[in-house]
């Protein structure tokens, strides 16, 4: 089993939808087991997997993402069972992608930060503050704990900071992707969030002094191009440039595998679809595209 997490500083760069069509081919064409969690407080993830008025029914329920933060804060026990949705993905009221479930995140997300943040270890004592800076950050890998024997991949996405919620991903994750448009504002951060990313690795596997490998190991996974720009059948020379460049400095990192700018993916997001499940031409011209990237994913990030 592997846990991923998908990542950038940039919005805007295709992490939700990466990570939604990964989990998507995943469960339909390789019959695996998925739990999508979303991180990220506009919720992108969630709205793909449901209409909003699917999800407020789910929230109304069961919760989302902030109840497992809002009882940690509260110092309550949380039974993470309940805000996992079983199979949301429908099409004319039928599950259509089964195998894959999703624990739904919240707007209420943006103030979780803020809350754990103030929620300080008053102690003199460096092996309590140290305590309590590890915990802060494992949140959310001991709420996914009892899920790990279930699946045999559970995919992050994550909110373009790396605050704290972002670190509890991180923490959680085996290794890290990162989608980016191939231009210069969407790669000009690549190194900076690998640098951060080591830095709290190393922070948190040695708080306090005390060796904790097993919350030091999320590694860059590989990085996914998206929305690249075609001139007829050909990339076009800046983003092709780019490519070629990003791909050089991160040897053997860059997917082989990218997708281009399509409509096809905005009609399958108001549909809560993965393209693949659409009909109709601009969906067809897409629809291979992340069916490749996942089995390139797979051979990358095996479970």
């Amino acid at each position: 089993m592997k846990v991923v997490s998908f990542i950038n500083y940039k919005g805007g760069v295709g992490k939700s939808t990466t990570a939604y069509h990964i989990g998507c081919a995943l469960a339909l064409d390789h019959g695996m087991k998925v739990l999508m969690v979303d991180v990220d407080p506009q919720t992108n993830l969630s709205f793909l997997c449901a209409i909003p008025e699917r999800w407020q029914e789910f929230k109304n329920a069961h919760g989302t993402l902030a109840s497992l933060y809002q009882a940690y804060l509260n110092n309550q026990p949380f039974n993470g069972e309940s805000i996992l949705w079983k199979e949301p993905i429908e099409k004319a009221g039928a599950k259509v992608v089964h195998g894959l479930d999703l624990i739904p995140s919240d707007v209420e997300l943006l103030g979780i930060d803020l809350d754990l943040m103030l929620k300080t270890a008053s102690s003199n004592d460096l092996s309590i503050v140290a305590s309590h800076y590890v915990k802060q950050r494992t949140i959310l890998r001991n709420g996914l704990e009892p899920f790990q024997e279930n699946y045999d991949y559970i995919l992050i996405d994550c909110p373009p900071n790396l605050y704290l919620v972002t670190q509890n991903a991180l923490a959680a994750s085996d290794c890290y992707v990162v989608t980016a448009v191939p231009d210069h504002l969407s790669t000009i951060g690549l190194s900076i969030l690998e640098e951060r990313v080591n830095d709290n690795n190393r922070k948190l596997g040695y708080a306090g002094g005390i060796i904790r490998e097993e919350l030091a190991k999320s590694e860059l996974g590989g990085i996914i191009f998206v929305k690249v720009r075609l001139g007829g059948t050909v990339i076009t020379n800046v983003h092709a440039r780019k490519m070629a460049e990003v791909s050089g400095r991160y040897v053997n990192k860059a997917f082989e595998h990218y997708t281009t700018e399509g409509i096809g993916y905005s009609e399958a997001a108001e549909s809560a679809l993965p393209v693949f499940l659409m009909d109709g031409a601009n969906a067809r011209r897409v629809a291979d595209q992340y069916r490749e990237i996942t089995a390139e994913f797979l051979k990358r990030i095996p479970s």
